[in-house]
């Protein structure tokens, strides 16, 4: 093949690429949407433009996407970071969208962490939620009743053995430690007692028990004091000084005095009495000071380091660590009885299970789930952590340089359909 014939072949091939790409670009009237091949298209051979933009959240790479909504809520990429200056905090981005100029649109920075909270926000969307837990509804309402005759003897069986191996161990922890409690209740006698409640009595409290309960107080009084004798108790106080051999009369009188006049009293006045703490409670409950006051003591008390870390300790040695605790509960869930509960289980909600493992990871006839296979690309390579969401705005910006913003609200990894379905 001579030379002149491979340069009129490789016109006429350059010549078929440049149809087949206007083709491709070509509008058709039963055209939904760029998720064709005409959007791969337009991406590469579109209007290119490349700026500046101002990166506060100070994360963005090289290569982070950067993406835009359709109307139709569907996602497609529209450009990407080119380079990252995190000494400036700035980036370059390439834009790549003649619909959408970069100043009408504003720019908001997402993340995924790949923690926990950012994995069920993946896996579990609200619909996803509504649809699981209407099957595990479903599934125990039409099998509850096997399952509570199995299991919830079990569960009361392991409950009577272990509460008295707890108390027990946590007697026996408590002693351990009897030296670090006592320095602990030594320095919050102090630092809360003494400086806090006290005052907070004194201040606020006590104003508003004086305030229902006085009057109260003040009319028991009256009435078990007019029914004192004044010379009952004379007298036998000054035969109780002489030496004559019967002793004691004031005591018996007093006890006579306590049974007969002031218990008749205060039992005749309950109701006043219950009243008047009900009112104190109530007062007291809600006063701004101390709801406050409570509140912050018993942040500071939640809060010490120390007391953490003696709780953390005696509730290891109560539970984890408690030898006599795992026997019975190895006792009891692996007897007879508990095989058999687990086994019933297991047949009841094995179709169950084996839906909810569908609407999670995907099935063979459909594929891997798209928000699981989000996850494992997050999680094993790394991926999908970090892009950029362009917000058409009404009004063209010519302020200068362009921000991009941290978003607020939390988002799940775009998801872009390179090619359309089928048409029905």
């Amino acid at each position: 093949m001579n030379r002149a014939l491979k340069r009129y072949l490789g016109m006429l091939f350059w010549i078929a690429v440049a149809v087949g790409i206007a083709i491709l670009l070509r509008p058709t009237p039963n055209s939904v949407g760029k998720t064709d091949a005409a959007s791969v298209a337009g991406f590469v051979f579109g209007r290119s433009d490349r700026f500046t933009a101002v990166d506060t959240s100070q994360r963005l790479r090289r290569y982070d996407p950067v993406f835009t909504a359709s109307s139709t809520g569907d996602w497609r990429q529209i450009g990407y970071v080119t380079s990252s200056d995190r000494s400036a905090g700035t980036v370059d981005v390439q834009w790549n969208d003649a619909n959408l100029r970069a100043n009408q649109a504003r720019l908001f920075y997402y993340h995924n962490s790949g923690r926990l909270e950012d994995v069920l926000r993946i896996m579990f969307p609200p619909e996803k939620q509504r649809r699981i837990q209407d099957q595990l509804a479903m599934a125990f309402e039409a099998h509850g009743e096997e399952f509570s005759a199995a299991f919830v003897p079990l569960i009361q069986e392991s409950i009577e053995r272990s509460l008295p191996l707890i108390e027990d161990e946590l007697r026996l922890s408590i002693d351990r430690h009897h030296a670090e409690v006592q320095k602990l209740a030594a320095r919050w006698n102090d630092e809360v007692v003494g400086e806090r409640l006290i005052p907070l009595a004194r201040e606020e409290i006590l104003p508003i028990v004086r305030r229902h309960a006085q009057p109260t107080v003040e009319k028991i009084g009256r009435e078990v004091w007019d029914r004192a004798s004044v010379w009952r108790f004379g007298w036998r106080a000054v035969y109780d000084k002489t030496p004559l051999p019967e002793q004691n009369l004031v005591q018996e009188e007093w006890r006579r005095f306590m049974e007969n006049e002031a218990v008749p009293v205060v039992e005749a006045h309950v109701d006043e009495i219950v009243q008047s703490v009900q009112r104190v409670l109530a007062e007291t409950a809600s006063n701004p000071m101390v709801r406050a006051e409570l509140a912050d003591v018993a942040n500071r008390i939640a809060s010490d380091r120390e007391a953490q870390a003696l709780l953390q300790t005696v509730l290891k040695e109560t539970l984890v660590g408690n030898e006599r605790l795992h026997r019975v509960w190895s006792e009891v869930w692996q007897s007879n009885d508990a095989r058999k509960a687990i086994d019933l289980a297991g047949q009841k909600m094995e179709p169950v299970i084996r839906r909810i493992g569908d609407e999670l990871f995907g099935t063979r006839e459909e594929g891997i789930d798209p928000m699981f296979a989000l996850v494992l690309r997050n999680q094993i390579f790394g991926k999908d952590r970090r892009w950029v969401v362009a917000v058409p705005t009404d009004h063209s910006r010519n302020d200068g340089q362009q921000v991009v913003e941290v978003a607020r609200d939390a988002m799940v990894y775009p998801i872009v359909y390179m090619a359309a379905g089928e048409s029905q």
